[in-house]
This record gives structure tokens, sequence and C-alpha cells, in this order.
């Protein structure tokens, strides 16, 4: 796959946040809850598969973290940059926290969570149930600024609640607050993982009510060529894939080579699900159901290899099957 756009190129660019921090490019890890556990944090490192961190969200509740627990909490994604996620409904606790976060080594930005769909979080009354009321994320966000002790303050949100209807009406409230990024989810938070045949004309209808906010899109990027073609098809900004990395723990490199004009090449996977077994192993509280869910990903429930691995989660036996696997990951040659 190639690629040779400028505004292509743009997205290995930089992203400058208030008080000289920086995010060194424009193409991140969209966050994954239960998956980017410390083993799978450990061998995407190990790897050099991305260059920063979004962090899978902070749920806070009815009081402000302690600093301790906090830090502890992004132990996983140093020494790369953070944007650190969090989720919650008391306006004054995520104020606080983000007080707490923001005077962190190595975290360039704090990113308020209005996107998660679980039924957990929107009964809570957090997530993408927030957004029913805009301008309490407007309100919230503009807290959380006042409170920042430097860097970014941005918003994750989807097309909507019930329905991409609602779009303008969130936008109009959460640009008031002058986030310096927003990431949205195409989808709304009814529709979950439903196909969503006009997700891109979404992402362009609010390129062109912020036309002047940095805007991530999101949503479906299981390829190189997926993601070129959301930049292209909707001039967002940036691009977050999350769920492609688990068929693809490579893609963030890939969509990087795609353009910078050159063909990702050919990759094994064989020897990161091996790292991966064995870092989980040696956790008395890794969870082999990681390995499941992303083989699953990369081979399909209904192939053999799953089925074998499934069958059998000893560690052992798991190593033998993915060793004898010999899985390459191919990609596409497609002309930009």
């Amino acid at each position: 796959m190639t690629c040779k756009k400028d505004y292509l190129k743009k997205l290995l660019q930089p992203i400058a946040f208030p008080g000289g921090r920086a995010l060194p490019s424009r193409i991140l890890p969209g966050p994954m809850e239960g998956i980017m556990t410390k083993e799978f944090c450990q061998a995407m490192l190990e790897f050099d598969l991305l260059p920063a961190w979004i962090t899978p969200f902070i749920r806070i509740s009815r009081g402000t973290p302690r600093a301790k627990k906090l830090d502890g909490r992004l132990t996983p994604f140093r020494p790369l940059p953070i944007i650190a996620q969090i989720m919650g409904t008391y306006r004054e606790h995520l104020a606080a926290t983000t007080k707490i976060l923001s005077g962190f080594d190595g975290v360039v930005g704090v990113e308020l969570n209005c996107a998660c769909s679980s039924n957990t979080v929107i009964r809570s009354g957090a997530g993408s149930s927030q957004l029913r009321e805009p301008e309490w994320i407007r309100d919230t966000l503009l807290k959380m600024r006042e409170s920042s002790a430097g860097g970014g303050i941005g918003v994750k949100i989807r097309s909507g609640f019930e329905s991409p209807e609602e779009l303008p009406r969130i936008l109009e409230a959460v640009s008031a607050a002058r986030p310096d990024w927003i990431v949205l989810h195409y989808r709304t938070g009814r529709e979950m993982f439903r196909n969503v045949p006009d997700g891109h004309e979404r992402l362009r209808t609010a390129r062109r009510l912020l036309p002047d906010t940095f805007l991530f899109g999101t949503g479906d990027l299981f390829s190189a060529e997926q993601a070129l073609e959301m930049v292209r098809e909707t001039s967002v900004d940036g691009i977050t894939p999350a769920r492609g990395l688990m068929h693809n723990p490579w893609l963030i490199r890939d969509i990087e080579a795609a353009c910078r004009g050159e063909t990702p090449p050919e990759r094994d996977v064989t020897p990161f699900l091996l790292r991966l077994i064995e870092l989980v192993s040696v956790n008395p509280k890794g969870r082999h159901g990681l390995i499941l869910e992303i083989t699953r990903n990369i081979w399909g429930r209904e192939s053999e290899r799953f089925k074998a691995l499934a069958s059998d989660t000893r560690p052992s036996a798991m190593v033998k099957i993915i060793s004898s696997a010999n899985f390459e990951h191919r990609t596409s040659n497609v002309q930009y």
C-alpha cells in the first residue's frame, strides 16, 4: 500500500499542547478496556508497535483517587507519552483527578470519556449516557481545564446517544469549552457494534461544523487501507484504531508506513503471541482469556488453530499450537 498525499503525511506530525507538551504522532491506539492489560502493554512496547498511548478509562466515582493509585494505573504505559482517560459523573472529582494526572511526568493530556456504551456504564449515568446532556460535558471540560497543571484537555464522544441527529447540539456545546482535541466514534451509544453505513458521513458533518478543532476519527479501523480511506473521505486530523490492533498488532506501524509511501511488510505474529503468553503466565493474576481474544480476532472463531487453542489453555499447549501455526499477517497493496 502506498500513499504520497501530503494530507496523509500530516498524520505523522506531532501535536503540540499547552505547557510545551506534545504527542509524537496523530495515529494513536484507541483505548480498549480489558485488553490493554499490563502484559499486552509490555508486549506492545517491547515490539515497538506504537508511538504513544490513550489509556482505558480510569473510573472516578464518589471520591478523588490518591495520587499513588493513579500513578500506578499509568505504570504499564510508560515510558511513552500518555493521554490519561477518565470517566465519571462527579465534576469536582473529575477536575481534581485531572489536576493530579496532569502533574505526572509523561502525561501530555487528560481526556474525558463520554463514549463508553456498556450497559453498566450507561446505567450509572457515565460514558455515552452523558451525550444526553451536552452542557454537562462542556462545563466539566471547563472545570478540568481550570484544574489542569498543564498539557491538553480533550474528550471522546459518539455521534449521539440515540441518533446521529444529536451530533450538532453535542458539538456546539463541547466546542464551547475549546478542547484541545475531540475523538469522535461515528456510532451512537445505542448502536454499539452494529454496522453503520454512513459512518464517514457523520465524521464529515463533524468536520464541517468544527473546521478549526483538532478532530480524531475512529470506528472500524482494521487495516491501513481503511484508516487512510477515513482520513481521505472525512478530513479528520488524526485516527485512533482500537479493535484493529487485535487483528494486527502492527496496524499503527503499517498505517505510518503507508503514509510515508511505503508498502507495509508481511508480518509474522507468532513471536508477539509467544511473548504475550510468557508474560501472562508469569503473572499470578494473568488472564489467558486475553490470548484467546486476540487470536480469535487474528485467526477467526471458526479456524482450526483457534479451536485448538480454546480447547487447551495451558501455557505449554498454547505455545505448541501457536508455534506450529506459523501465521503471517499479510497486508494488501493498495495505491492511494
